[in-house]
């Protein structure tokens, strides 16, 4: 079997229409993993996702992206399941407290490292929120204990990353949540870190070289899952033909187009006798997609949704924020006539449309 390898373009490369990565598989296995080496481009926005100790050991959890532009990476919930104990599981918006317990950081891609270096401290940014996909069952029992009755719908988090050192800088790449409908057969592929399963780190072992190997492998839909696969398992999915390493959960799920339109969830690899299953969350079942990423336009993969600060006569967009907070803050250097308005942005240019909040 050939597959037509896939022309994977971050955000960044798209606007200034510079080539993409092209993915080609390894010969006469379509879907077995491959390395993919991009420091410059993938890299930059697919990371890894690591569990940080209070003695400071980290250890490889899985994988996160980058989306846009203001520090929003998605992935998996079920790799950031450890984290659990310290959030508030009173609503879908957690707020880690990591003061007593393990930490959730991400690895930022440095560009190309040749030879043993020190990972700067800079590259590990911490997650600041977590919003993931819950609701709230009914269950008496568990009122009258005190204990939370909000349950995972979907294995999808949303991770605010942060940095003491200044704004973060990663790429983004294209999403499309609303518009694609997948058909069975459909060739899709994925990207992640298989490397970091169980893989421990010291503050000693960080001084050479972390291996951490970006690696993407082809699938092809078996069955569509958009209610979940039953009552106990509600996330929707795409079951796919594929080998798909646990280290990959949470890494981005591309169809033809380039476009992610889902995350890794689980799988089960294959051996010489039968494929792997893999499945993966699927952004075109989720009806409240927007209301997870708002800063995302879900139908458009290249426009966001923020605050800018603008000038009708003649154009002019000054500043393009996630909040509106930010936005007021940066037009007070600004005359009377910039305003401050709610809408979407293509990545990269000034084009604006303009919305009304409800």
């Amino acid at each position: 079997m050939k597959i037509k390898p896939f022309d994977i373009k971050t955000c960044e490369s798209i606007i200034k229409n510079e080539p993409g990565i092209i993915l080609e598989h390894l010969p006469g296995n379509p879907f077995e993993p491959f390395l993919v080496q991009d420091p410059f481009g993938l890299r930059k926005a697919v990371v890894p996702v690591f569990r940080k100790d209070m003695k400071g050991n980290i250890f490889g959890m899985g994988t996160a992206f980058h989306v846009d532009g203001w520090g929003t990476f998605l992935t998996a919930d079920h790799v950031i399941d450890f984290a659990r104990d310290q959030l508030k599981k009173t609503s879908a918006v957690n707020s880690p407290n990591f003061s007593k317990g393990d930490h959730l950081v991400l690895f930022l891609g440095m560009g190309l490292v040749i030879g043993s270096v020190k990972i700067p401290a800079e590259a590990f940014v911490l997650a600041s929120e977590i919003v993931s996909a819950m609701w709230e069952k009914d269950d008496p029992i568990a009122k009258l204990r005190g204990e939370s009755s909000m349950e995972m719908l979907a294995d999808l988090a949303v991770i605010t990353a942060t940095s003491q050192a200044g704004p973060l800088t990663p790429h983004s790449i294209p999403v499309k949540a609303i518009g694609w409908h997948p058909s069975i057969g459909e060739i899709v592929l994925a990207i992640g870190f298989p490397e970091l399963e169980c893989q421990l780190l010291t503050e000693d072992s960080q001084l050479a070289t972390l291996t951490e190997g970006m690696y993407a492998a082809y699938g092809r839909i078996t069955k569509l899952h958009p209610f979940g696969t039953s009552q106990h398992h509600p996330n929707p999915v795409l079951e796919v033909e594929c080998n798909w390493p646990s280290g990959m959960s949470g890494g981005p799920v591309f169809n033809s187009s380039g476009e992610v339109v889902g995350v890794v969830s689980r799988s089960l690899l294959g051996d010489e006798k039968s494929p792997g299953v893999g499945k993966a969350t699927s952004f075109e079942f989720l009806s409240y997609f927007n209301t997870l990423v708002p800063t995302l336009d879900g139908l458009n993969p290249m426009m966001r949704r923020g605050w800018g600060v603008i000038r009708n006569n003649p154009w002019h967009l000054a500043g393009f924020f996630k909040t509106k907070r930010e936005a007021l803050k940066f037009a007070e250097g600004f005359d009377f006539e910039y305003q401050v308005k709610y809408g979407g942005n293509q990545f990269g240019t000034d084009n604006f449309i303009s919305e009304i909040i409800e």
